[in-house]
């Protein structure tokens, strides 16, 4: 039986997730890449790349990129948009990939963490990063924040694009955040869910330092604002490698 991310990070999730686009990525970076002393020429890796919105956000800003993910489709779709650019794509589980102290700076974004079903395993997220990175290289780590999650949870949401019906149900059991996601068109019907494993930010800074990333910046929000345990939607950890 495959995991929820295998089966649902298909074409399906392009559609229900057409809005993260380009200029999403840009919003989502362009404040917090300040605090990130990189240059153009230098490598990174995008951990869970996606269809790699993020990834050619840093590419044309002169990074040579490496972007790994799981999903075909998704990986497909990144290559169509990359013409042109800096990045290569590679199709690896996150949990397994190879990577060996080479890139001066690694990212995990957009809440592209806690998917597995053990603590473990969602950690070696952290590891792999930390064994691409050169000495004193930078993680950026973008998570949500458990504590705005459970306060503003949206239990339902029913949008329309082209013909296709998206219901969207949301609910937090045993600290995770499920969501059941029902596709509708022309008579047909396709059901996914997601869960994320929602993590204290003490237990994700034990979970970076064991594996030599130490938190430099924290910020609560794409726009650079400081974290707020009770207010700020994200966990927006900037790390540098020691050994």
């Amino acid at each position: 039986m495959k995991a929820w991310f295998e089966e649902h990070f298909q074409d399906d999730y392009l559609r229900v997730y057409d809005h993260r686009d380009e200029e999403k990525a840009a919003n989502e970076l362009t404040e917090i890449m300040k605090y990130m002393p990189l240059e153009p020429g230098m490598k990174a890796v995008d951990l869970c790349c996606g269809n790699g919105r993020h990834a050619r956000w840093l590419a044309r800003r002169g990074l040579h990129v490496t972007g790994v993910d799981l999903s075909p489709a998704l990986l497909k779709k990144a290559i169509e948009l990359t013409a042109g650019l800096p990045v290569q794509y590679m199709r690896a589980d996150i949990r397994d990939v190879p990577l060996l102290q080479e890139y001066e700076a690694a990212f995990n974004l957009f809440t592209s963490f806690g998917y597995f079903s053990s603590d473990s395993e969602n950690e070696l997220v952290f590891t792999r990063a930390s064994e691409g990175l050169k000495h004193n290289g930078w993680f950026l780590f973008d998570y949500l924040n458990p504590d705005y999650v459970k306060q503003n949870l949206v239990p339902k949401d029913v949008t329309e694009k082209n013909g296709l019906t998206i219901v969207q149900e949301r609910q937090i059991k045993d600290d995770y955040v499920y969501k059941h996601i029902t596709l509708e068109e022309n008579e047909s019907k396709r059901e996914y869910v997601e869960r994320v494993k929602l993590y204290t930010q003490d237990t994700l800074i034990q979970m970076l330092e064991r594996n030599h990333l130490y938190v430099r910046h924290l910020f609560g929000n794409y726009n650079a604002s400081p974290f707020h345990r009770e207010h700020s939607p994200r966990q927006i950890f900037i790390c540098q490698k020691e050994v």
